[in-house]
This record gives structure tokens, C-alpha cells and sequence, in this order.
């Protein structure tokens, strides 16, 4: 039987979640059932100043994986059209609102020569490909609709697109609460894991202690939440600090502004991209880390699942509009500030409590993200696909 041959779409090779998980998945696949290819959505040439290497690059390379990017389907003409459309938009309207990047017609020539299109991310879906590419076509969805709510505004709704989503039946429902119909199959954020990184212990010793944030800083991953728990978390518990671990500039979206107003700028400290988040975890001595939150249920991104596979424990602010009303005893989840910052309080000051939520925390990662137990889904899903 000939080997199914998949296409992966990334935007890039950078350490972000969406590049990860394809990098989870091109690990665990049967190579002997499928051909997997990538297309990076960015030309060869142009390194992101904000990332400076394509860490995965060479990685899905190591494993045989065949690397294109996206040079030839480029429309040349965008650059040119764009820069003059910003200059001259507020005066004039001589440009469409949106114009395609993209060369339509030879990219989805290229992606006919494939049986599956993967495409890691809803927010890198071109929308204008053939009906054909579309049909073979199954969308990772990366992103939650209270990060972005136009999110699917430009998607054809009565489409029946294939996805592949984190988000549970109840959860779905509203994320593509668009669409008429669609196909979906369930995978989390999977894994490989390394039960030997569970070294950490709680410390009742140390004069400061430190509570970790692990994030791009970006509109997209909001940190004003935790910013104002960490100034009355201060009158609580004053012996603490906040250390932001991710890479972006903090005076690019008013963060250090809004430090300076709350008067915490001191005890917040932005550390900058960490090439191993579950290194910096160990070797920070983290007492806690904060994260954002999904609908009351769990940490929404790899860094928290990363964290927990270290035994650092983790509260979540929700950033769900509203969440399920109960209360998650292993991920504990807040809209309140007051107890966000209690709850704080107590992991950081009451070891039983600590090493508890710690013990729950890494065994439900262990147990229940596996990509050993997920990858004969996605498996099945590119079979049924190309049938």
C-alpha cells in the first residue's frame, strides 16, 4: 500500500505552541504509512528578529522530514502595494481593504500533490485555496475565541471543514459557533514526556520567593490580570517576586507603563526568551508559576503543561468569558483577584498544600498527554481523509 503523503503548513520553525505540537506529531508518525513534507509560510530569507533562529528547522530535517518555504508562492507585488496603501489610507481609499499575499493558483497546484493538508494553526488557513485543497484539508486549532473574536470571520461558514481541536464538545460549540457544519476530532496538546524532570521541592527557607510567567508578550496573551494580583499579592506576602519569562519587548504594549503605575516595577522582571522552559523552571528554583486558563479546566499552552511535568506548581487566571462554575482541584482556576492572590498565598507558604497541588498537577500531564497515546488518532484521521 502506498504511503499517504501528508503536508504540514506551519508559519514558521520558531518555539511557539503551533510548531511544537507539528513537531510532536512528525516525532511519533509512522513513517512507514505516511510521507510527511512541511511548507513554512514565510520566505527563506527572513528570520524573525523576534525569535533570530528556526529552532525546528533542523530538527524535522534529523527525522527525514522534507522542508519547503514559501518563496514561490509569494506575490511579490503585496510588499510594494502595502507599504504605499499605509502610507496614503487615511487620506485616499485607491487600495482594497485586503490584499492576497498569496499566489492562489500555484499554491494550491503545489498542495494537490498531496493527500492531507495539515494546517497547524486556524490562523494560517488561507482561505482563498481551491475547494479541492479545503476538502483535503484538517485545521489545527491554536487559538481561543477570547484571544481573537474575529477569528473565523473570513472562513466560509457553510463549508464543512475538518479540525483538530483541544477544545471539548461544549467547548467547540462556541469556538465555531460560525459555521453550519464541520467534521472535528479531538486531540489536547500532546507530548512526549520526561518523567525524569520532576525535581522540584518546596523551599521554606528562602527570604524571596520567586513566581514565574512563561509567555511571548503579545495583545494575544494578555498579562494585566496578573500583574494587578501581583501588586495586592505585595501586601499580603511582600517577600515575593514576578519573573515574566518569554520573548517580546514589555515597553512595546505598556507593560513597564502599567508596572510603573501600580508601583510594582520593582519586584517585576522580564527575563527575555528562554530556550528551555523546562531548564528555567529547575534552575530558577520557581516557588509557583501563573498561567493563563481555559473555561475553568486547564492551562492553555504548552509552557503550563511543561511547568507541571517539572512538579512546579500552577494557578491559572481564566481568560474564558464564562467558564464552567465548579471547582478544578488540579488546575485550579480564578476571575476573582482576591482569591487568585489567596490562593497564592497558600501554595506559597503551606507545603502540604504545595507538594499536593504539585503531585496532581504532574501526574495529570503524565497521564493524559502522551502523543504515544494520541498519534494513532491523528493517524486516523489523515486515513479517513484520504479515503
Amino acid at each position: 500500500m502506498p504511503k499517504i503523503k501528508v503536508l504540514f503548513v506551519v508559519a514558521g520553525f520558531y518555539r511557539a505552541g503551533a510548531e511544537r505540537f507539528a513537531y510532536e506529531i512528525d516525532c511519533a508518525l509512522d513513517k512507514s504509512k505516511f510521507d510527511l513534507s512541511i511548507l513554512a509560510l514565510e520566505e527563506e530569507e527572513k528570520i524573525s528578529t523576534l525569535w533570530n533562529i528556526r529552532y525546528y528547522e533542523n530538527l524535522h530535517k534529523e527525522l527525514g522530514t522534507t522542508v519547503k518555504y514559501a518563496d514561490d508562492f509569494i506575490d511579490k507585488r503585496f510588499y510594494e502595494q502595502n507599504r504605499l496603501r499605509n502610507k496614503i489610507k487615511r487620506q485616499l481609499h485607491l487600495f482594497p481593504k485586503h490584499i492576497n499575499l498569496w499566489k492562489i493558483e500555484e499554491l494550491s497546484t503545489y498542495m494537490t500533490q498531496f493527500d492531507v493538508v495539515h494546517w497547524m494553526g486556524e490562523y494560517i488557513f488561507i482561505n482563498e485555496i481551491s475547494d479541492e485543497i479545503k476538502r483535503k484539508s484538517l485545521i489545527h486549532m491554536m487559538t481561543a475565541r477570547f484571544q481573537k473574536r474575529n477569528l473565523y470571520d473570513n472562513f466560509d461558514h457553510v463549508f464543512n471543514y475538518n479540525f483538530c481541536t483541544p477544545f471539548k464538545k461544549e467547548e467547540l460549540e462556541f469556538e465555531l459557533e460560525q459555521f453550519t457544519n464541520y467534521h472535528s476530532v479531538f486531540i489536547p496538546l500532546v507530548m512526549k514526556i520526561d518523567k525524569e524532570k520532576y525535581k522540584w521541592k518546596f523551599d521554606g527557607t528562602s527570604k524571596v520567593k520567586k513566581i514565574g510567567i512563561f509567555t511571548r508578550l503579545n495583545p494575544f496573551k494578555p498579562l494585566d490580570p496578573f500583574f494587578y494580583s501581583f501588586q495586592l499579592l505585595l501586601d499580603q506576602y511582600p517577600h515575593v517576586e514576578l519573573h515574566v519569562f518569554g520573548a517580546g519587548d514589555p515597553n512595546d504594549f505598556g507593560m513597564t507603563d502599567m508596572l510603573e503605575r501600580l508601583t510594582i516595577q520593582d519586584k517585576v522582571f522580564f527575563r527575555g526568551h528562554q530556550e528551555d522552559i523546562v531548564e528555567t523552571a529547575i534552575n530558577e528554583e520557581l516557588s509557583l508559576s501563573w498561567f493563563q486558563g481555559y473555561n475553568n479546566d486547564r492551562p492553555a499552552g504548552y509552557a503550563g503543561l511543561d511547568i507541571c511535568t517539572t512538579g512546579t506548581p500552577l494557578l491559572c487566571w481564566d481568560f474564558s468569558p464564562k467558564p464552567n462554575n465548579f471547582e478544578n482541584k488540579i488546575y485550579p482556576h480564578y476571575k476573582n483577584l482576591n482569591k487568585f492572590v489567596d490562593k497564592t498565598v497558600e501554595i506559597l507558604t503551606n507545603e502540604t498544600d504545595a507538594l499536593d497541588l504539585s503531585s496532581k498537577q504532574y501526574h495529570d500531564v503524565t497521564n493524559n498527554r502522551n502523543i504515544d497515546d494520541y498519534i494513532e488518532v491523528i493517524e486516523n484521521e489523515y486515513i479517513r481523509i484520504n479515503t
